[in-house]
């Protein structure tokens, strides 16, 4: 009788413990971000939220950016916007390589007020997320189909 209730117990942990575990996970994040192509090259700010399945490999990445282009004599200038991803990811445990793809929004203003234009297209890339108990990091290469202003787009940031 001890025998079975120890089993029986170790049974209702073990599906505890794989329960928590089937759970999507809520990832916020920060990055910094190189457009390669816009304004000649800048760097940027921004913040992610990446939506895992555990069980899956797949993942939902949604990520925002604000850069600061060198607009010489104009000050007023700005380069923003997002994307909405799905990261298709290899099975490893700490360091997972992945494919990227989904939708991109950019917006640009080149100041002087010339007004501001937004766009949307299509990116796709390559990355590696590195998850650690307490943060997690992620490093990926995009290139971004927005029409006329196609660009290669580096993202390197941090999970909490």
């Amino acid at each position: 009788m001890l025998r079975r209730t120890l089993l029986a117990v170790a049974a209702l942990a073990a599906l505890g413990l794989s329960a928590e575990r089937a759970q999507a996970q809520l990832n916020p994040g920060i990055h910094v971000a190189r457009a390669a192509d816009s304004f000649g090259g800048t760097n940027g700010v921004g913040a992610s939220v990446q939506l895992s399945f555990p069980l899956f490999p797949i993942d939902v990445f949604v990520a925002g950016e604000y850069f600061f282009p060198d607009c010489g004599s104009v000050s007023d200038c700005a380069y923003m916007g997002g994307s909405a991803d799905l990261h298709f990811g290899l099975p490893f445990p700490v360091l997972t390589p992945y494919a990227t793809a989904g939708l991109v929004y950019r917006r640009s203003d080149a100041g002087g007020g010339a007004g501001a234009v937004a766009k949307t297209g299509f990116g796709a890339g390559v990355g590696v997320d590195l998850g650690t108990l307490v943060l997690g990091a992620y490093a990926e290469a995009r290139y971004e189909f927005v029409d006329p202003d196609d660009q290669l787009v580096f993202r390197l940031g941090i999970r909490f």
